[in-house]
């Protein structure tokens, strides 16, 4: 057993051991947030190049096309690189470059590199230790210090199913709402990889993520100088100090988040003072997004 599987252990230990305490304390927050309309507490500094990075994440052990199966109460869906590499490119936003990279893990099981270089502007082969965050963070250390730019980190399991024109859509929306750190495609409310079960920490889901090179840096910095998730090999670990953790940081620096729903809506959720986490405004669905859509991880259009 590795010492992140150990961390993990002790934090389930040590909820099972606090675990009255725990609850009465999020049901207390859960009670007593905010009912007040979403503040605006903090705007994004403005982009200085018109360019959108694209960085997509694979594992090298996948084919360019597969079928993702995640839990008996989520839709099976096709997903891969192919998909992936074949949207991006389709993708046009007047004005604004793109720059599409790949980073890879375990390249060495791969077998589709002629199609890879010919669809993307560069790869770079990665460590598989923080899994997904391993790519996400080589690929911000690698263009930290370039103009502040949109950034798109995403990984190969989106579904393949997505409108012809959507990036667009969402680059003007982030633009319009700079006080939103990042857009996304998928939410969940709670921590699942945990023992108390009524905890509320809305969070995107880290298989999409729209923001700029500038959030993540002041993300970074606030997270002591690492990426969320970086140095983390536990899967069940991951997601708590990766996934929950970006939103949970994005959030304590004063930002809003926003995530596109299957109907072509934004929701836009934060914080409108350090106690609060909006669970008295959240009115969609509480849980995993992905357990109540017809088409998971899907990207959505934004409807006008």
């Amino acid at each position: 057993m590795n010492k992140h599987k150990i961390k993990f252990f002790l934090l389930i230990v040590l909820e099972l051991f606090l675990f009255p305490i725990i609850y009465i304390r999020e049901l207390y927050k859960n009670l007593n947030s905010s009912k007040e309309k979403l503040n605006i507490l903090k705007k994004r500094k403005e982009i200085e190049e018109k360019k959108i990075y694209i960085n997509i994440h694979e594992w090298g052990g996948y084919g360019l096309k597969r079928s993702k199966s995640i839990h008996e109460k989520i839709p099976t869906f096709e997903c891969g690189l192919y998909y992936q590499l074949e949207r991006f490119k389709k993708q046009k936003v007047d004005g604004f470059k793109k720059y599409v990279n790949v980073t890879m893990s375990e390249e060495e099981k791969y077998k589709e590199f002629d199609f890879v270089h010919s669809n993307t502007d560069n790869v770079d082969f990665v460590s598989n230790f923080g899994m997904d965050f391993s790519g996400y963070s080589f690929f911000f250390n690698k263009i930290e210090n370039e103009k502040n730019a949109y950034l798109i980190l995403t990984n190969t399991s989106v579904n393949s199913i997505s409108p012809e024109d959507f990036l667009e859509d969402y680059i003007n929306y982030m633009e319009d709402n700079k006080d939103v750190a990042i857009l996304g495609i998928s939410y969940s409310t709670r921590m699942g990889q945990s023992l108390i079960r009524n905890n509320f920490i809305p969070h995107l889901q880290s298989f999409f993520y729209l923001t700029t090179i500038d959030v993540l840096k002041e993300i970074v910095n606030f997270n002591n100088g690492k990426f969320p998730g970086e140095d983390t090999a536990d899967k069940l670990l991951l997601i708590r100090e990766g996934e929950i953790k970006m939103s949970v940081l994005a959030h304590n620096l004063g930002y809003n988040l926003a995530v596109v729903t299957e109907e072509g809506k934004i929701f836009k959720f934060g914080k409108n003072s350090r106690k609060d986490n909006g669970y008295n405004r959240w009115d969609l669905p509480k849980g995993d997004m992905r357990q109540f859509v017809k088409k998971p991880n899907k990207i959505n259009k934004i409807l006008k």
